[in-house]
């Protein structure tokens, strides 16, 4: 894909207010990602290549889309791997170059956008009927942990200097938790940690409470492994294959059993086939 335009604080206030001056019925959106870093005060990036939009109601998503359609922003389809990716509902993009990223509810199929993101979101258009929201740097840098793609690490580098709230992120992932059905995602955040280390040098107070999840996900994900949709296994057999006591497989499995993935028959544990709603790259 060639090299794409990139455009400031300046072009993307005009767009959004282009946007509030044609609708005629309210819809609510919230601006993530590096749109909503440009647009912080303080800001964090002097241009982006996308503005990324989220929206919580299904009638303000088709609104918002006509009023992109009117003022000539066309889907693009030809976006790539990284694009693909992304999961958002539509990608549509003017003449200039310029391309909106527009999500429904799930944001790159990964995070849900939950009430407390929409509480903690900043007001920065309220110019009925367009209300728009600069989600919160705890929420972005969120969102940069769990979209793995190479720059999001710098962005998160560049977050981290905000002095972010860490507990308002840790109950963020919480939460997530419950929406996901699952602690995948929390993988991915552990990943990013350790390259935000790596790379930057930059250690953070999530580092051990996002590893307390990561062994938890990876012990019960070993047993799962060992597992079968069709045919239960005993315990016993489990704590031989994976050399640890039975005890560690009950606990392994009634980790898996809040979340719909395992179940107890006469015979032993069987995996149910159930997978959580958070998708990796």
């Amino acid at each position: 894909m060639s090299s794409r335009e990139r455009f400031g604080r300046t072009y993307i206030e005009a767009e959004l207010q282009e946007i509030a001056d044609h609708l005629e019925t309210d819809v609510d959106a919230y601006l993530i990602g590096g749109g909503a870093m440009s647009l912080h005060e303080p800001s964090l990036k002097d241009t982006t290549k996308d503005i990324d939009l989220v929206v919580v109601d299904e009638s303000a998503l088709r609104r918002l889309m006509g009023v992109l359609d009117d003022l000539g922003y066309e889907e693009v389809t030809d976006l790539g791997d990284e694009y693909d990716r992304l999961g958002a509902r539509h990608c549509v993009r003017n003449d200039a170059g310029c391309q909106f990223d527009v999500f429904y509810r799930q944001i790159a199929n990964k995070l849900y956008f939950s009430d407390g993101m929409q509480a903690r979101s900043e007001a920065f258009l309220s110019d009925e009927p367009f209300t728009l929201g600069l989600v919160s740097f705890e929420d972005i840098f969120l969102f940069k942990a769990v979209a793995e793609r190479p720059d999001d690490i710098g962005d998160m580098a560049t977050l981290v200097q905000t002095d972010l709230d860490f507990d308002v992120i840790e109950d963020e992932i919480e939460r997530q938790v419950d929406l996901l059905g699952g602690e995948q995602f929390v993988t991915v955040i552990s990943e990013s940690l350790e390259r935000l280390d790596q790379n930057e040098g930059i250690q953070t107070p999530l580092d051990d409470v996002v590893r307390e999840y990561y062994q938890r996900y990876m012990n019960g994900y070993e047993l799962r492994l060992q597992l079968d949709e069709d045919t239960a296994k005993p315990i016993s057999e489990l704590a031989s294959t994976l050399d640890v006591s039975e005890e560690e497989i009950e606990r392994r499995y009634e980790y898996l059993e809040q979340y719909g993935f395992v179940e107890r028959t006469t015979d032993g544990i069987r995996d149910t086939g159930k997978r959580d709603e958070f998708h990796r790259s």
